[in-house]
């Protein structure tokens, strides 16, 4: 559709305003999080898919992982617009990059909590996480979605019932 790199055929279709005017459309809350800027910025987000993904859905199942996914998303989604709200800008914000952070605050909690998981999977998930973050402070990436996205994740986490009836895989 020619809207790579592009800000205003990103709102077009579903990307979020930086100027935080939403007319009602408040689906762009989750719309935006399918929506990338450019093939580096999906493979970002694939990258971290593949980490977090599957240590979320062998702990807690496939529903969870949704759950955790979609409410990170619209999270950071809400989080942007608030940011711009008090300082808005022009352009668009896109990605699923508040999802994704959701999942690793997610899967972290639950390779912690759901009994503790192996070692070398916590500390994959904690490297990840500190680029991450560390790669938020980039200018043009939304720090604000990211967080907003990881705490929600982390919020999502602690509601997984613990008695392992989830589709718990042992040591993961």
């Amino acid at each position: 559709m020619g809207a790579v790199a592009n800000d205003d055929l990103l709102i077009a279709i579903g990307a979020l305003p930086d100027t935080a005017k939403l007319d009602g459309e408040y689906w762009r809350w989750l719309s935006f999080g399918f929506l990338h800027w450019d093939l580096t910025h999906l493979l970002l987000n694939t990258v971290l898919l593949l980490v977090a993904g599957p240590v979320a859905e062998r702990r807690a199942g496939s529903i969870w992982l949704l759950f955790a996914f979609c409410a990170a998303s619209v999270s950071s989604g809400i989080g942007i617009s608030v940011k711009h709200l008090l300082w808005p800008s022009q352009g668009a914000s896109v990605g699923a990059s508040g999802g994704m952070f959701g999942l690793l605050g997610f899967a972290l909690v639950l390779v912690y909590c759901l009994p503790p998981g192996r070692p070398m999977t916590r500390i994959v998930l904690g490297i990840f996480v500190v680029c991450g973050f560390a790669y938020s402070l980039r200018p043009g990436i939304s720090m604000g979605g990211h967080v907003a996205g990881f705490a929600v994740g982390v919020l999502v986490a602690l509601l997984v019932p613990r008695d392992g009836r989830l589709g718990l895989a042992a040591g993961v």
